[in-house]
């Protein structure tokens, strides 16, 4: 028997996450499946199936990792014959008998933004806070063994290309001591718990006018939420509701603060890499998702237009009813 790894893209917009739940469609489900039905594997233990992370639900991917062995040569066309349209294998790479997909060289994430008028030279100097190594308690579930992680690099990446900044590998300077704004004044009993206060992130006016802002974050692990519990603090400051010298507060675990993560459908896993593996991309199955993403936009445009087209209707005959009334 053999191990392979392949490499997994996913629109995570219909999958209630990537881990296997009963009766709900997830990503690690339907692989499982057809890689069953396939004769690709019998049974899941025995072919030491595994994964690099699981993705929330509504989290998107173009380079999520699985591992297995197997008597068969895997034929990545005829996986993804059988799979979703919104889930295919995109690489392979044969692996040795202990490799283990969690255990990543580095995993890259981005997140996009839809707001308006955000202050990206904020965001870009928040991104020197985040560099390095800290302590994530805040931004994840509090019971975790291990929230120490380290931040390799981040990229703020705007629609005007003289402001995209890249910060690698900074040392951030430490932050004095902060006034911190609670939502509705509420304190908890130790005077440091407190929800932050939400921003809503999507704007549905001037969707037309204005491009999206990527934040591209790198690093080797992430805490549960993490990416998009820090999404939440780069909005906030980007909107000019937090200042920067509040951030380093959020670093100390013994003050808590309850951070909610901004929407999972924005977040998308670009890849995952590890030392001395290369992937094999297949040209026909990249250009088979790739096509099915076209598809996918064609038909979102044309729902848009026609809703819109119904929206500026209403709009109008609004305005004719008002107009008979003043009549």
């Amino acid at each position: 028997m053999k191990k392979i790894a392949l490499k997994i893209a996913y629109i995570g917009t219909n999958f209630h996450g990537f881990q296997r739940q009963p009766n709900l469609r997830t990503i690690e489900g339907e692989i499982i499946y057809t890689l069953k039905k396939l004769g690709y594997i019998d049974d899941v233990k025995k072919s030491k199936f595994s994964i690099a992370g699981r993705t929330d639900k509504g989290v998107h991917s173009l380079g999520n990792i699985i591992s297995f062995m197997s008597e068969r040569e895997i034929i990545i066309n005829q996986i993804n014959h059988s799979l979703p349209d919104d889930i295919q294998v995109l690489a392979k790479a044969p692996v040795r008998y202990g490799f283990k997909p969690r255990y990543a060289l580095m995993r890259y994430y981005r997140y996009m933004f839809f707001e308006e008028n955000l202050d990206i030279s904020a965001m870009e100097r928040l991104s020197k806070l985040f560099l390095g190594e800290h302590d994530f308690t805040n931004f994840s579930k509090r019971d975790q063994k291990t929230p120490v992680r380290k931040i390799d690099e981040i990229n703020i990446i705007s629609p005007n290309p003289e402001k995209n900044i890249h910060f690698t590998k900074y040392k951030p300077i430490m932050g004095q001591s902060i006034k911190y704004k609670l939502k509705d004044n509420k304190v908890a009993k130790n005077n440091h718990e407190g929800l932050i206060e939400p921003i809503n992130q999507f704007n549905p006016e001037g969707m037309d006018n204005f491009d999206s802002i990527f934040v591209d974050v790198y690093g080797e692990s992430f805490l549960w939420n993490m990416i998009r519990k820090m999404m939440r603090i780069f909005l906030l400051v980007g909107k000019n509701k937090m200042e920067l010298d509040e951030v380093e507060k959020f670093f100390n675990p013994n003050e808590k603060f309850n951070i909610k993560p901004l929407e999972s459908e924005n977040l998308i896993l670009m890849d995952t890499t590890y030392s001395n593996i290369n992937f094999n991309y297949d040209e026909y199955a990249c250009e088979g998702f790739r096509r099915y993403l076209i598809d996918n936009l064609f038909n979102y445009k044309m729902n848009h237009s026609i809703e819109n087209n119904i929206l500026n209707s209403m709009s109008s005959t609004l305005n004719n009813i008002n107009y008979f009334k003043r009549e």
